[in-house]
């Protein structure tokens, strides 16, 4: 009896609870050691071609969706945060992930994790730029890169879209946003947006 009693209470603290078998994708599942952080952002760094966009992407993919790191809304977090800032928001974006994951030694090793390939790439192309022909190959292998890096970052867009907008309200405010952002400075743009956001939560609370 009491070998069997200890047999089944074995099965059921092995076995885990339903809410985390069916556990959502927002959800981020823990914190990853500094080796495994560095590791990762080492490898998107080294594809991450095509500016903020494609950036997001691969950091989507990869620590949301492939490692379960961190949550969707961490990414558009990051991207609200550091949109209005100077300077290159790609850098400040992977910075703030990697405090998010690991505290301040998370966003130094992931920073300079991301930034090794592309150190790398610089060095050996800046190297051998004069050697590159002036062929229309060359011209036509940059534009078909180009519209890709165009489609690449359509695609990120889409899916932070359908993550972030979960209601009608915000979905008013993202097409808001998207129509003033062809005409108005990012910075305003998202000023404004914050502004909303604080007005729609004072209401709910009074409501």
């Amino acid at each position: 009896m009491v070998s069997l009693s200890c047999h089944r209470s074995c099965r059921a603290e092995a076995l885990p609870p339903p809410d985390a078998l069916i556990r959502s994708k927002s959800t981020a599942t823990g914190r990853p050691c500094l080796l495994s952080l560095g590791w990762t952002l080492l490898c998107v760094g080294a594809v991450a071609f095509g500016g903020l966009g494609a950036t997001l992407a691969l950091l989507q993919r990869e620590l949301v969706d492939r490692h379960g790191w961190l949550r969707s809304s961490d990414v558009t977090e990051a991207l609200a945060y550091t949109k209005p800032l100077p300077g290159s928001t790609v850098m400040q974006v992977v910075t703030f992930l990697g405090w998010r994951m690991g505290g301040w030694p998370g966003a130094i090793v992931a920073t300079i994790a991301f930034l090794v390939p592309a150190l790398g790439l610089m060095t050996v192309a800046a190297a051998a730029v004069l050697a590159l022909p002036d062929a229309p190959w060359v011209r036509g292998a940059l534009t078909g890169l180009q519209v890709a890096v165009v489609g690449v970052l359509a695609a990120a867009l889409w899916h932070l879209a359908r993550s972030e907008a979960g209601s009608g309200l915000l979905l008013i405010v993202l097409l808001a946003a998207f129509a003033a952002g062809l005409f108005v400075n990012a910075a305003l743009v998202v000023a404004a947006a914050g502004a909303i956001g604080v007005a729609v939560d004072r209401v709910k609370r009074d409501a």
